[in-house]
């Protein structure tokens, strides 16, 4: 498409740009460094919520009609009815499950994506199964990085990657980070792995209180609250605890249910030990117990409304 040969990322290069891991990282050390992929920002949330509540509605829609005419099914005209009603529930509550619910409950926490810089090999998880790990090398004429855009909502901007085939044409498409409305979260996001790739993981940061991992991929409730104050925006954000209560607590519950029909990501042991770290690792970020845990210190809570509020001049 034209829109993604213009939104082209180069890995030589990330061009002037200030790198931010767009809350998308959650490991950085001196071998690799980790991102989830966009479908975590949504897991669980609004699509997830009116899904299972509508399944659950029909589910006892069911239970009613069944309950209503138990006992006087007499003729075959009223099991045909049942058997037409049934046979016409199933298959919405399959279609609701194959539409989205499928792809979300019983699923993966995350699905990560690691860059390590010592074996230069990109690792795209896909399942815990043998085979579930696509790996590319850093670099490679087949990997086309660029700036995608939402097949529902074209405003929305994400990391992607298409793995290419000899004749060009895409095979996988894998997603790095979260989903952001504008270009330049995405380049900022790109500049970081950019410059940990070619430059190390010393010369990633422009600012030393902007070496903090803010995302916790665990599925806590404390988490889930987080993630939907966030997705909720800044406009109700300060009715979170009165008006728009019930909504936060709703989608949190929600997201929470979700991430516990999930099970962890995995990675081999084999991959594992080629991405080691040394245990007295230098520039290993510490991972936080829950979402923007160290904000709480004021230096870096204020660096990192400063860097918000030249985001929005520049935009």
């Amino acid at each position: 498409m034209e829109s993604e040969l213009i939104g082209a990322l180069s890995v030589e290069s990330a061009g002037n740009i200030i790198p931010d891991d767009a809350l998308g990282m959650i490991c950085f050390n001196s071998t690799y460094i980790e991102f989830v992929d966009r479908s975590f920002k949504i897991k669980g949330m609004a699509s997830t919520l009116s899904l299972m509540a509508g399944e659950a509605f029909m589910a006892c829609v069911y239970i009613y009609f069944v309950a209503n005419i138990n006992g006087r099914m007499n003729e075959s005209s009223d099991w045909a009815s049942l058997a037409m009603f049934t046979i016409g529930l199933a298959t919405c509550v399959a279609l609701l499950w194959n539409l989205h619910l499928r792809k979300d409950l019983f699923q993966y926490t995350h699905y990560p994506v690691r860059f390590n810089r010592i074996t230069r090999k990109i690792y795209f998880f896909r399942h815990n199964g043998p085979g579930g790990v696509v790996v590319v090398p850093w670099g490679s004429p087949y990997a086309f990085f660029h700036i995608g855009r939402g097949g529902q909502d074209p405003s929305l901007r994400d990391l992607r990657c298409h793995l290419l085939d000899r004749h060009r044409q895409v095979q996988q498409t894998f997603t790095i980070g979260h989903f952001w409305n504008h270009d330049d979260d995405i380049r900022e996001q790109w500049a970081l792995i950019c410059r940990y790739m070619q430059d190390g993981p010393e010369h990633c940061f422009d600012d030393p209180l902007d070496r903090v991992i803010t995302l916790s991929p665990k599925g806590t409730l404390r988490n889930c609250w987080m993630l939907v104050c966030l997705m909720m925006g800044t406009t109700f954000f300060p009715l979170r605890y009165t008006l728009m209560l019930p909504i936060y607590g709703v989608l949190t519950l929600s997201r929470w249910l979700t991430f516990k029909t999930c099970r962890a990501p995995v990675f081999s042991p084999e991959l594992e030990a080629e991405c080691a770290v040394a245990p007295d690792d230098p520039h290993s970020l510490p991972e936080p117990r829950f979402m923007a845990e160290f904000a709480s210190d004021p230096a870096i809570y204020a660096r990192a409304l400063q860097r918000h509020q030249e985001r929005m001049l520049w935009r």
